[in-house]
């Protein structure tokens, strides 16, 4: 019996074990089947050996042959599980072999559009440019002025759309990007008026740098433009009858925005997040926001907030958003790959607000 109790504790153990492992459930049958399989013939065999050596007690002789079972059932047992562990890895690699090469297909696809928006757009549009600004040497007016505005309109449009396409790139290549420094640069990089940023972030993660640049710059645009800190009434007004004066929506939009205007960029359990005191987006808008085209004003065709999801999940990050502590935006990244820093890396700069 003390013999028979290790493998007897082993079937029911493995039994236990697989209801909470990752196996798929379609091949318990073949466990199974190698259960039964190596009981039954370490069993026979055994059998054999007890009738051509016989202990003389009937006792020994059952003995032997329950140990003879359930030992070739714990051993039938284990290689059931081994060979279905197998199989399981040999799928999963098959489903992501067929996942790579659909999600490289995509990108031809996309890298196939890009290049016609680049080439059949671009050029036309560069002709029409031309053309009414020759107009406008000669003479100017309002029309010629609006014309100029909407050709601007579409050129922002055409890069947003190009980069669009090209952030849902799945990422094979990251380097190692230093947050504090990478942010900085994109708060400069962008027209922030009176804005203020708070970087307290210190990290070092894995990333593709130029589009996690394309990602801060698009949510520190967002905050500038769509963040006001104004009333309500305000920037409602702003969206409905568009730019004051000969500025662009956007320019207008981004004079209201600026206002009092703090972001905050700080790291998280598994990522970092961009806050601020802003409007904020109401909670029946968050998912919605962050769609292709969803927009408030016509100045970026509703593209900067869709970039910024596909960056995201092109480096298998998760994005969410919630209500800042202010009262404004928060826009959490998570599931972010953090690379330990050196003593020599160890960030020592000034935490002071950057202010234009």
């Amino acid at each position: 019996m003390l013999a028979v109790v290790p493998f007897a504790a082993a079937i029911i153990v493995g039994g236990f074990w697989l209801e909470n492992s990752k196996i798929d459930p379609n091949q318990y049958r073949r466990i199974g089947v190698w259960f039964a399989g190596g009981l039954v013939a370490f069993l026979l065999l055994n059998v054999v050996m007890i009738f051509t050596w016989p202990t003389g007690s009937l006792g020994e002789d059952i003995g032997w042959a329950l140990f003879a079972a359930v030992v070739g059932g714990a051993g039938g047992l284990v290689m059931g599980i081994f060979e279905a562990r197998a199989i399981s890895r040999a799928v999963e690699a098959e489903r992501q072999r067929l996942q790579r090469e659909a999600i490289e297909q995509r990108n031809e696809r996309l890298d196939e559009f890009a290049a016609v928006v680049a080439h059949d757009l671009r050029n036309p549009l560069n002709v029409a440019s031309g053309q009414v600004e020759l107009e406008r040497m000669d003479r100017d007016s309002k029309h010629l002025q609006a014309a100029a505005t909407a050709m601007d309109r579409m050129e922002t449009l055409i890069d947003r759309t190009l980069t669009l396409a090209r952030s849902g790139h799945v990422i094979s290549d990251t380097e190692t990007v230093a947050l504090a420094e990478l942010v900085d640069g994109c708060w400069e990089a962008v027209p922030t008026m009176d804005g203020t940023l708070e970087n307290e972030v210190t990290a070092v993660i894995d990333a593709d740098p130029d589009r996690l640049r394309h990602l801060f710059e698009n949510l520190f645009r967002n905050a500038v433009e769509h963040g006001s800190t104004g009333s309500q009434t305000e920037s409602d007004d702003s969206v409905e009858h568009g730019s004051t004066g000969r500025q662009s929506p956007s320019a207008d939009t981004l004079e209201r925005g600026s206002v009092d205007l703090t972001v905050r960029v700080g790291e998280m359990a598994g990522g970092f997040y961009v806050a601020d005191n802003g409007s904020g987006i109401p909670p029946a808008k968050r998912d919605a926001v962050l769609d292709d085209g969803y927009t408030t004003t016509d100045g970026e065709g509703g593209l900067g907030l869709a970039i910024v999801q596909r960056i995201v999940e092109a480096h298998g990050w998760e994005i969410d958003i919630t209500e800042s502590d202010e009262g404004g935006t928060r826009f959490e990244i998570t599931n972010v790959t953090k690379t330990p820093r050196s003593d020599e890396d160890t960030d020592t700069r000034s935490k002071t607000p950057i202010q234009p």
